[in-house]
């Protein structure tokens, strides 16, 4: 996109831009349905369901549209009187929204299970014909937690997974020092933070897409409106030939952006302020104010780990917390997490490989002095000392020890 580029001539954030709109998926990996909800919302949609279906017991769902058949089935009749009792709390939550974009976010998050006519159950990025849908043990976690806090802390978790490890991703480039990030834009999320880690032709790794943000903020105020008003211009179904995958849509992207922002807005970590994300305040128990994005202890802990394993920075590496931030369930949950134990100072292919598998890597095993991080259901990530990882081999028990106990603590 020629006048794109003119706007700052080698800018390489622009060059990057123009080659990612020129990839049929621009728009990035799947990620949330258009839904508009909060936190209360889920909490009273999951609340009901657990009243018509309690113990994770099995709901049938039509797998038809009201607009293709009416009437519900016998068998339909509990679906169709949760949703509307749904829709009289929430006002919004119809059958073909709750089977067709609640249910699908809710999976995502772990909050529910879906299974096919045979009572196989789906895995949660699947797509198929859905039959059942039951309520997980981390849904019910969600709707009994004890104090509103834990609620959001749990909540947060699910929305993590759901977009499949971004929160994790924007805690990482908030809590570390030398990328000096305080806020993030709309755009700045949709043109670079979105292609972190993706299972794209345009994939960049995190000090990629800090060197990007930044130099996009080189350009002035005028020239950042010019690059959006050229894509809004340019970026229309109408200017290009070909089938649906083969137009660009601006606000179609857009919008989706906007989701996204809507959806990490709604977690413990995130607020948004003049289409800008940054770190939410919150009080301790002294009602003094802070933020969980901003612990001075983040700065420590990745000192110690440089310290403790005798390693220096190297280019292409990031540190990886190996059980993520974002599965904290509380305060306390975070700051155990959140310790140089729990990282590794891995290549960045390697990190791509862990975030495109959800961040499920998890377990901690060893051949050796190769590292294993496995999600628990046979996916390996292998860790080759020093080409792979850097890291101390006398410190390599003690990390395997905290991790078990942080996975019998959480899992």
């Amino acid at each position: 996109m020629k006048e794109l580029l003119a706007i700052s001539p080698g800018n390489v954030a622009l060059e990057f831009l123009a080659k990612r709109i020129a990839d049929d998926n621009y728009r990035g990996e799947k990620s949330s349905q258009h839904n508009r909800y909060t936190k209360s919302d889920v909490v009273t949609i999951l609340t009901i369901f657990n009243n018509y279906a309690p113990n994770g017991s099995l709901m049938k769902i039509r797998t038809t549209d009201i607009s293709k058949r009416p009437a519900n089935s016998p068998d339909e009749k509990i679906f169709a009187q949760f949703c509307t009792d749904v829709v009289s709390k929430i006002h919004k939550g119809t059958q073909d929204a709750m089977r067709k974009n609640y249910f699908v976010d809710f999976h995502r998050m772990g909050f529910i299970a879906r299974y096919d006519k045979k009572k196989n159950s789906i895995v949660p990025f699947a797509s198929g014909k859905i039959k059942y849908v039951s309520l997980t043990k981390q849904g019910q976690r969600l709707i009994n937690a004890t104090d509103l806090e834990e609620q959001h802390f749990v909540f947060s978790k699910g929305i993590d997974s759901m977009l499949g490890g971004y929160i994790n991703l924007l805690l990482e480039i908030f809590r570390t020092p030398d990328y000096g990030i305080e806020t993030i834009t709309i755009y700045e999320y949709m043109f670079f933070v979105s292609a972190v880690h993706s299972n794209t032709a345009f994939e960049i790794d995190t000090q990629r897409c800090v060197e990007y943000i930044k130099l996009y903020r080189t350009l002035s105020r005028g020239q950042r409106e010019a690059v959006v008003n050229i894509l809004k211009e340019k970026m229309q179904p109408k200017n290009y030939l070909g089938n649906k995958i083969e137009k660009r849509d601006f606000y179609n992207w857009w919008n989706k952006a906007e989701q996204l922002f809507s959806v990490i807005t709604q977690t413990v970590y995130f607020e948004e302020r003049e289409n800008k994300l940054i770190p939410r305040e919150l009080r301790n128990a002294k009602g003094e104010r802070t933020t969980l994005v901003k612990l001075s202890r983040s700065i420590s802990e990745k000192f110690e780990y440089f310290t403790n394993h005798k390693v220096s920075k190297f280019i292409g590496f990031e540190l990886h917390h190996v059980v993520p931030l974002s599965w904290a369930e509380s305060r306390e949950q975070f700051i155990l997490l959140d310790v140089w134990i729990n990282m590794v100072y891995i290549d960045a292919f390697s990190h791509a490989k862990i975030t495109q598998n959800n961040n499920n890597n998890v377990q901690m095993e060893h051949e050796g002095t190769t590292v294993i991080l496995n999600d628990l259901i046979g996916n390996n990530v292998e860790l080759v000392l020093n080409n792979n990882i850097m890291y101390s081999p006398d410190k390599l028990n003690d990390m395997l020890d905290y991790n078990t106990k942080l996975l019998h603590k959480y899992l």
